[in-house]
């Protein structure tokens, strides 16, 4: 058979109406569960292939979901998107991701994109500063904010205790008798930046210290500015013995830059790395993080609410936040001093 095959077909072969085709592929119970097996097996032969675009239109929505992030490369986000993949296959539904590099105008394409396409709901981890257009679009969506969390935005959000785990790995140098303690950080203008640089200085705070703000480096979570933020610690004026790099790509970058630079670790310096990223375990002291569990939470969240039919119980899930632990994990690139 040349072309798509349709409903009409089906209904041809079997000598079936075309509503009738149509609500046994959709598991009507009035149709006898004969006919829509005998449907069912029909238009596997013919390969037929339903029509999300029509189905979308009658439903207000589509089977898809969109994955809204910075950054693939990262991966943090690598191994939450593959988890909330699973998650929405088991369910019905298809994982759509987006990237945006933290431009606003892409993040506001990708979002209105989504949403023309009936997406039935939308996990997104927002830039610095949205565009109010994107905010308008995610307040009236069914959405639930991922590791970042924007004011602006009244949704449900799904994180991690971001100061507590900046907090243990910059004690953990301390305790080990390090002073000249460096720390590679996302910039402010990101919640994620604000409450692990907070962590950072609250560890010195605690242990009655100055904070080193002369080996503190904030930027774009990108390898690229740790590797260069890094090689000029290390060779402007005096070396910091040890290092926090807060973000699982500024981690990377820290040891591409100091593989290059020939510093040895943790014989000339200390490392708290972010993430757990499989080349770098087990050697690595590292802030290890629940990547599945913040991904079953957030996946399973979503869902519910696209199944909700009171608006009621979705607004009061407005405010919701669920916040996860850290923990830091002992490697060999710390030692004391």
């Amino acid at each position: 058979m040349s072309g798509a095959v349709t409903l009409k077909h089906i209904a041809e072969r079997l000598n079936l109406s075309i509503s009738t085709i149509g609500r046994a592929l959709a598991d009507d119970p009035q149709i006898s569960l004969a006919t829509r097996e005998r449907v069912k097996a029909v238009a596997g032969e013919l390969g037929y292939v339903a029509h999300s675009g029509a189905r979308a239109m009658r439903s207000g929505r589509s089977t898809l979901i969109g994955l809204i992030i910075p950054d693939i490369q990262n991966e943090f986000y690598g191994t939450l998107a593959k988890a909330l993949a699973e998650i929405c296959a088991n369910a019905g539904f298809q994982l759509v991701l987006g990237i945006t590099e933290d431009d606003p105008e892409s993040e506001e394409r990708q979002v209105r994109g989504l949403l023309e396409a009936r997406a039935s709901g939308l996990v997104i981890t927002a830039s610095p500063r949205p565009t109010r257009e994107t905010l308008s679009l995610l307040s009236r969506s069914t959405c639930v904010q991922l590791i970042r969390r924007t004011g602006q935005l009244e949704v449900p959000w799904f994180g991690i205790d971001e100061e507590a785990a900046i907090h243990s790995g910059t004690a953990h140098l301390i305790e080990l008798g390090h002073r000249r303690i460096g720390y590679l950080g996302a910039s402010t203008t990101l919640s994620t930046g604000r409450s692990r640089l907070a962590g950072f200085e609250r560890a010195f705070t605690e242990a009655g210290l100055e904070v080193p703000r002369e080996f503190v480096r904030l930027g774009r979570p990108r390898a690229a500015f740790a590797a260069e933020a890094f090689e000029s610690l290390w060779t402007d004026g005096e070396r910091p013995t040890a290092i926090v790099a807060a973000g699982a790509r500024l981690t990377v970058g820290l040891l591409q830059a100091a593989t290059r630079l020939g510093v040895a670790i943790p014989a000339d310096l200390s490392v708290v790395g972010y993430g757990d990223a499989p080349w770098w375990n087990p050697n690595l002291t590292t802030i290890s993080l629940p990547v599945r569990d913040i991904a079953l939470a957030c996946g399973e969240f979503l869902l519910r609410r696209i199944r909700e039919t009171e608006p009621s119980s979705a607004r009061s899930a407005a405010g919701q936040s669920v916040t996860f632990a850290s923990a830091l994990t002992p490697g060999a690139s710390t030692r004391r001093v």
